[in-house]
C-alpha cells in the first residue's frame, strides 16, 4: 500500500492530539505549464501557507518536534471522489431525470440543481463521520527531536482546511 507523507512541526498538544503544521508544496514550481494548469494556479494561491493537521500523538512527540505524517493514497482518492464525483453525478442525474419525466429544459435545470443541493447536504451531514473515519485521518509515523521554537511560526499566515 502506497502512502503520501509530509513532514511538519508540532506546535501544540492537547491531550493525545498533536497539532502538526506543514508547509504547502506542490511539484509545480519547475513545470513549464504551471501558469495554466489547475495545480499550478492552486500552488500560487497556497504557496508558503501553513496547514494544520490534528494527529493522534502515538509517538509521544512534544511541541517543537519534527514529525512525518502519512495517509494512504487510496484514502485521498476516495475522499476526492466523494467530494468531487458525488455532487457532479447528482447534478447530472437530476438533470437527466428532470428531462426524462417533464421533457422541459427548465425542469432539467431545476432538478439538476436539486440533485446538487441534495449531494452537498449529504456530504455536509456526513462530514464529521467521514472525518473521524480512521482511513481518512493522517497518522504520525516518525519523529525527530528538533528542539525547535514553535514561536517562529507565529508570523506565518495559517490556512486551515
Amino acid at each position: 500500500m502506497s502512502v503520501l507523507t509530509e513532514t511538519g512541526l508540532i506546535t501544540k498538544i492537547v491531550g493525545d492530539i498533536a497539532w502538526v503544521n506543514t508547509r504547502s508544496k506542490l511539484a509545480c514550481s519547475s513545470c513549464q505549464v504551471s501558469s495554466t494548469c489547475g495545480n499550478g494556479i492552486l500552488e500560487q494561491y497556497l504557496s508558503g501557507k501553513i496547514f494544520i493537521s490534528q494527529v493522534q500523538n502515538e509517538l509521544n512527540a512534544e511541541v517543537g518536534d519534527e514529525v512525518t505524517i502519512a495517509i494512504p493514497k487510496s484514502s485521498v482518492t476516495k475522499a476526492a471522489l466523494l467530494i468531487y464525483f458525488i455532487p457532479v453525478f447528482a447534478l447530472f442525474a437530476g438533470a437527466v431525470l428532470g428531462n426524462f419525466f417533464w421533457r422541459s429544459e427548465l425542469a432539467s435545470i431545476i432538478s439538476g440543481g436539486i440533485g446538487l443541493i441534495v449531494a452537498l447536504l449529504f456530504i455536509a451531514l456526513n462530514n464529521q463521520r467521514i472525518a473521524n473515519n480512521k482511513q481518512f485521518v493522517p497518522k504520525m509515523i516518525s519523529k525527530k527531536n528538533k528542539g525547535f521554537d514553535p514561536k517562529a511560526f507565529e508570523s506565518i499566515e495559517v490556512k486551515q482546511l
